[in-house]
Order: structure tokens, then sequence, then C-alpha cells
């Protein structure tokens, strides 16, 4: 065993002492070779700029700085992005594939509109038709807005039916529907409150006749055939 080893030894350094040309060329060619061009597919209503800027990877930049931890955090940093992708080719391509977010509601404030993801997060995006949107206005706390999505989600008919939605800080959700009708919702319960207007009110007589429903205590509601909503 011992034998072995002292051939196979033998048998490196000769090898190292003449082949070390070639193999300081490889190492050379290792440290020197750069990130010729960034590549990125898929993206249609996200600008490029976005991702080119939020990564720390850029063209010229040698092939020992690729991270793909690093570069994983770097993409999970953009709200937009919902799926990705990347390889690092040998030819110095970093070919980047994306699935963007699709915009969940749109945000309107100070005259501004944006659009927003399920959590609140703002999305840079463009080129979606916002009137298909639900349009949502005032403050935007996020985990409020997370809690109350939930609940939507859950109810697919019933979101379908929001036109715009006021959130008012410890009054509640004040929801105007297609058909002009105005629900006012508590902060807490929503779920219960809105298995109540869907089993109780929506389809009875009594949606038909009333425009407007403060539901924000528990199986109590202040109905009007007026809508009096605090904003139209």
């Amino acid at each position: 065993m011992r034998n072995l080893i002292f051939i196979v030894t033998i048998f490196f350094s000769l090898f190292i002492f003449y082949k070390k040309d070639l193999l300081l060329k490889f190492l050379q060619n290792s440290f020197d070779k750069k990130i010729l061009q960034i590549q990125i597919e898929n993206l249609k209503n996200l600008s490029p700029k976005i991702i080119f800027d939020s990564i720390y990877l850029k063209e010229g930049d040698y092939f020992w700085k690729f991270n793909p931890e690093k570069l994983k955090k770097d993409f999970e940093k953009i709200s937009e992005i919902k799926n990705y992708n990347f390889t690092l080719k040998k030819n110095g391509i970093l070919h980047i594939v994306i699935v963007e977010k699709k915009p969940y509601m749109i945000w309107t404030f100070s005259n501004k509109k944006k659009f927003v993801d399920k959590e609140g997060n703002v999305l840079r995006l463009s080129g979606f038709d916002k009137s298909e949107l639900i349009q949502i206005s005032g403050y935007l706390n996020k985990k409020k807005f997370t809690q109350l999505n939930v609940v939507l989600e859950e109810k697919n008919q019933f979101r379908s039916s929001i036109k715009k939605i006021y959130y008012y800080e410890n009054i509640g959700w004040q929801m105007i529907l297609h058909d002009k009708t105005c629900i006012i919702l508590p902060e807490k319960k929503l779920n219960d409150v809105l298995n109540f207007f869907e089993n109780k009110i929506k389809n009875s007589k009594i949606y038909y006749e009333y425009r407007f429903y403060d539901m924000r205590v528990l199986e109590r509601v202040y109905l009007s055939k007026k809508n009096k909503c605090l904003s139209s």
C-alpha cells in the first residue's frame, strides 16, 4: 500500500513538473474568465432595469464572484417576481428566467395609483388594465390587508363583485360593489360576518331593497335604502 502511494505521489509530481504551464494557464483562465452577458427571459410587464439594479452581479464581473446563494437572496427581495431560475454558462452568459407576479389590486393614494400584491407590496409593473382590478384606498395596513385577502380568496364570488375598497383605521373595511351596494365590515371576524351576509342577506329579498349595510357588529345590520358610504 505504501509503495502504491509512493508511486502515485511520484507520478503526480512529474505530471505537475512537466504540465505546470498547462495547469497555470487553466488556473489563470478560471480567475480571468468574466461574465460577458446577463440575459433575462420571460419579462412581460417588469422592466429589466429593475432586475439589473437589484442583483449584485454585473456584466464584466469575474466568474469567481458568482455566488448562487447570494443571487437567490437578491431575487427573493424583488416583490414583482413569483418564480425564477438561473444558470451561469461556460460561455460567460448568465441566463435568467423570470415568472412575474400578477397584480392583485390597485392602491390609490395622493392622486397616485400603484399595483399591489396580496400582501400589500407595491409592484413596479406596467401593461395591465387597471379597470379590471379592485381599487383600494386609504392607509394600507399590510397585516390587516393580508388578513382581508385570506378571507376574500375563500369567497371568490363575493370578491368578484367588489369594485372599490376603503380602509378606515379602527372603523373597518368599506366595500362598494359593482351594483353600487355599500357594505361596511369590521376589522375582525371578517369570515363570520361575510358568511352571515352571504347566507342571510345576499340571497334574500332584503338585498334588492337596500343599498347600504353596516355590519361592524356581528349578527346585527344597520340597513338603508340609500347608499350612505363614507366615500364614493
